[in-house]
């Protein structure tokens, strides 16, 4: 649970520093505590003393598929726990990720479903001006260190004498310089934030539970993800987790190249077995299915270029291998082909929903683009799989 300190007396956030001191790690003075809404020091109880702040838990929802990796997150990334530049790499990637994540989750067509009650909202802007005061702090902190240790020559590698270590601790001022002021605008970021925090979670109060927007019905003809295909998508997942090959360096003593091969033959063809049962003739369809599809090619494809590239010695070492591959890309393509032409030559659905009459137009004619484009593509792919395979091509034969 997350613990946010709240004023005995009106209830409102209060935080251990006044706004000024936001950007520094110092604590203290002599009032402890100010109200995050308006940057007053926090209401007495009874004679001039300052009260104390009590600390209240804030109510967090977690679904039960996050609990074993968020366990896992607060191991890895302790304040007591390793540090490391490859750590704070990994900190650094998974903060991306999650950010991409929260934007994409306040968005237009994600909102309604990320955020449906003023609670919801006031628990990110918790976190939001939560994160916006940390900011602050570690660039100025950041700051600091470099220039502190610009100064050193053990640092930078240089010699004491070196000519260009004065350069280098000016650079190095400079960069502190740069730091503070990006601290100054986190702190206001984090104030902004705060106060809206503090005005969100008195709307959050006086809703009633469970109050939020309807789902919208689904469109015309969209069928929801039945509970059979949603186990065999669960499968997919587990399994991909599950028997991806471990490279050399995480083999166990006694492992061949021969039985991690089996392994991951056997793996890759359990795993296009149950992708075929997700999205065979039986599967229903809906957006998650396609976004699931969507995502599944897009990895599927990513391997593929590499095949094609950096590991093609590995997996086409023959000229009949590249036959097989380029008729397994004309059918695709063809399909494509098809898939697209068919998008393009229909009358309008949802999918133009939000798009006036000449952006869904200009849609439809790059559809129709793309689609004689990739037609022209599988001709030649047909012609590279011909001329691997050794015949002649069709329209050469006699």
């Amino acid at each position: 649970m997350i613990q946010i300190p709240v004023c005995p007396v009106c209830r409102e956030p209060v935080v251990d520093q006044p706004a000024v001191r936001w950007s520094s790690g110092f604590r203290g003075g002599a009032v402890p505590w100010w109200h995050l809404a308006d940057d007053t020091p926090i209401c007495p109880t009874g004679g001039e003393r300052p009260s104390h702040a009590v600390f209240v838990e804030e109510t967090v929802p977690a679904d039960e598929d996050s609990g074993a990796w968020l366990a896992m997150m607060r191991g890895l990334f302790a304040a007591d726990g390793r540090f490391s530049p490859a750590r704070l790499g990994s900190a650094v990637i998974a903060a991306g990720h999650l950010n991409h994540w929260l934007h994409t989750a306040t968005g237009p067509f994600s909102a309604s479903t990320a955020l449906p009650t003023p609670a919801d909202v006031a628990l990110l802007l918790g976190h939001l001006f939560r994160t916006s005061r940390l900011l602050a702090r570690v660039h100025t902190q950041t700051g600091d260190y470099f220039l502190g240790q610009a100064r050193q020559p053990h640092f930078t590698g240089l010699d004491a004498d070196s000519d260009i270590r004065g350069d280098l601790i000016d650079a190095a001022d400079d960069v502190e310089v740069l730091l503070r002021e990006a601290a100054d605008s986190s702190t206001d970021t984090a104030r902004a934030a705060g106060s809206a925090w503090s005005l969100v979670r008195d709307i959050a109060a006086a809703t009633p539970a469970g109050a939020g927007p309807v789902p919208p019905a689904p469109a015309h003809g969209a069928l929801v993800v039945d509970g059979r295909i949603r186990r065999v998508l669960n499968r997919l997942r587990r399994h991909w987790r599950w028997t991806v090959p471990a490279p050399r360096w995480r083999r166990r003593p006694g492992d061949t190249d021969e039985a991690t091969a089996a392994t991951c033959t056997a793996s890759e063809a359990s795993l296009a077995d149950q992708i075929g049962v997700a999205f065979g003739r039986e599967a229903t369809f809906s957006p998650e299915l396609t976004r699931t599809a969507a995502e599944a090619t897009g990895t599927l494809v990513t391997y593929l270029a590499s095949c094609l590239g950096p590991a093609r010695s590995a997996a086409i070492p023959t000229s009949g291998d590249l036959a097989e591959v380029a008729t397994s890309l004309t059918h695709l393509t063809h399909s494509l082909v098809s898939g697209l032409r068919q998008l393009a030559d229909s009358r309008p659905g949802g999918e133009s929903d939000g798009l006036d009459e000449t952006d869904a137009a200009a849609v439809r004619a790059s559809l129709a683009d793309a689609a004689e484009a990739l037609r022209f593509a599988a001709g030649h792919l047909a012609a590279v799989s011909y001329t691997a395979a050794g015949p002649d091509l069709p329209q050469q034969r006699q």
